[in-house]
């Protein structure tokens, strides 16, 4: 028996399993009890009418744009929302219970990257996972949001069609299936794995193994069926929609160039990393320079992050540039049919998939689609990394931790400053407040019995107090309601809060003229306290 614990520890404190619990304690402890954020609010309203209506589920009623519209007009498939109304039937919707149920997926993302290392053969596994594990885009994005649960997904079916050889070869290409069947219940930007599926079962010849795409095709097949008969239409062909535009390309430059903090690493084995070096440390100069022009001159926050986005772009130039020399290296030394039997034409794959799908179709760009390839871009890039010196790998790595965390400390407390203003305004007996904004500002207020204004609605009446946030996606209100500010209320930003995604919520959406992050001083947001002066609708 002794043995048998001392061979269970010594396992423990040899291997990596030790360090998945710890990154993922540390990542917990900072979303733990973290105030619910941009779209939380949606998916938990979601979840609650679930809950109450499991076989109506696209039916709910949710105000996130100016008044209540049916869950089928907006862009998500509910599988997720489903789990999520099973979990509040047994805790509530407490913060800390429902974090602790999304903190599971982000073991599973830690312990299937260290999987996928593995199984890569890759050498420096241990850098690559802290790497991957304090990213912006992981540490920031654990809301109580699909993300994190779709990247294990995603993740999860790369594992199994990497294991779908030899005597695995079946079971390995029906778990990929089934998960990117369960992918695309939980949002459809993994669609693009179907194709990515059967070219890889195509190139391996395994042609009577392509049965198993019927799995994830049934599944949606069968969801798009029980949208007929719920609502009379098919959720997967009629959701919004966007057309393409030359920015994004520019935008996702700019989320990678955001988050690929690493790219010291990638320059330094280059043959140009001599040139490239120098714009790196160009750019980081400028960067430092940046800081005492934000805190003691404080230009407008439009000309910081657009200054910020010039360095993204050019840092995910970079990137860029190195990675796809890269590739046409290894296709070249190789020769194009090896290269295709290769574990690595899979991970180029997922990244050119799952990267194409998001740049031309995705609304906006952020650092959560990105999430998506992370992983994938860190194992394609891991021979480019090992080969950098010990001390350049130390600076990146100290980069991402710092970043990471000084993000992820920044946007709990962005979160949680509606948590806190909205305790202030909680009517009294016989009152009335309204109030307009999304995020997690309509969650709290709607807690403190503070009522959700609709676009044109006539009750509002003369006297009424009236709130809203500056910064928050809202109701459009200003046309039909006369208010007379009697009061604003403000947080004066700090330390905490100088590395910043409050601006336009950037780190959830940004774009050409918005960068994922940057520097301010300026407060959170401004809450305004209104009165009804006079209510345009309830006069016609």
């Amino acid at each position: 028996m002794e043995e048998f614990f001392s061979r269970k520890l010594k396992f423990l404190f040899n291997s990596r399993f030790l360090l998945i619990l710890v990154l993922w304690a540390l990542l917990t402890s900072i979303n733990i009890n973290k105030a619910y954020h941009i779209d939380d609010t949606f998916h938990l309203e979601a979840a609650l009418w679930i809950q109450d209506h499991p076989a109506t589920p696209m039916s709910g009623l949710i105000n996130w744009k100016n008044a209540p519209t049916p869950l089928y007009t907006h862009n998500q498939p509910p599988l997720f929302f489903f789990l999520l109304a099973q979990v509040i039937s047994l805790t509530g919707t407490g913060e800390i219970p429902l974090h602790l149920f999304l903190s599971v997926f982000t073991f599973l993302a830690l312990f299937l990257f260290t999987r996928l290392t593995d199984i890569l053969q890759i050498k420096n596994s241990r850098f690559l996972l802290l790497l991957f594990a304090f990213n912006p885009a992981l540490v920031v994005n654990q809301n109580l949001m699909t993300d994190v649960p779709l990247l294990t997904v995603v993740m999860g079916s790369a594992l199994f069609l990497l294991k779908a050889k030899d005597n695995w070869k079946t079971k390995g290409y029906v778990l990929s299936a089934l998960l990117v069947g369960i992918g695309l219940l939980i949002k459809y930007s993994v669609l693009p794995l179907l194709v990515l599926m059967a070219l890889v079962i195509v190139v391996r010849r395994d042609y009577r193994h392509l049965w198993v795409l019927l799995i994830p095709l049934g599944m949606l097949t069968l969801w798009s069926v029980w949208n007929y008969f719920e609502y009379g239409s098919v959720h997967f062909l009629d959701r919004p929609k966007s057309s393409f535009h030359i920015n994004r390309v520019w935008s996702i430059i700019s989320v990678t160039g955001s988050l690929a903090l690493f790219s010291l690493s990638l320059v330094h084995s280059h043959k140009s990393r001599s040139f490239l070096g120098y714009v790196l440390y160009g750019v980081f100069a400028l960067f430092i320079l940046s800081i005492p022009l934000v805190v003691f001159v404080a230009p407008p926050q439009a000309y910081i992050s657009f200054i910020f986005n010039m360095f993204f772009e050019v840092n995910g130039l970079v990137v860029g540039f190195i990675l796809i020399n890269y590739l046409i290296k290894n296709v070249r030394i190789r020769g194009f049919a090896r290269y295709l039997e290769t574990d690595d034409f899979v991970i180029t794959l997922y990244i050119v998939s799952i990267g194409a799908f998001i740049l031309l179709f995705a609304p906006f760009m952020a650092t959560r689609h990105l999430l998506l390839i992370l992983p994938f871009i860190l194992l394609f890039s891991a021979p480019i990394i090992e080969t950098a010196t010990k001390s350049v790998n130390r600076f990146s790595l100290a980069l991402t931790i710092s970043l990471g965390l000084l993000l992820g400390i920044s946007d709990y407390l962005f979160a949680g400053y509606y948590r806190k203003m909205a305790t202030r305004f909680i009517p009294a007996p016989g009152s009335v407040i309204w109030t307009a904004g999304h995020w997690g500002w309509q969650w709290y207020t709607s807690l403190n019995g503070v009522k959700q204004y609709e676009t044109g609605s006539v009750e509002v009446k003369e006297g009424d107090i009236f709130v809203y946030p500056a910064k928050v996606a809202k109701q459009e209100f200003k046309e039909n309601l006369e208010l007379e500010i009697t009061e604003t209320l403000y947080d004066k930003g700090n330390v905490f809060t100088f590395f910043s995604g409050n601006y336009k919520a950037s780190l959830y959406s940004s774009s050409v003229r918005v960068a994922p992050w940057c520097l301010s001083i300026q407060p959170v947001d401004t809450i305004y306290v209104c009165r009804v002066i006079t209510n345009l609708d309830a006069t016609k």
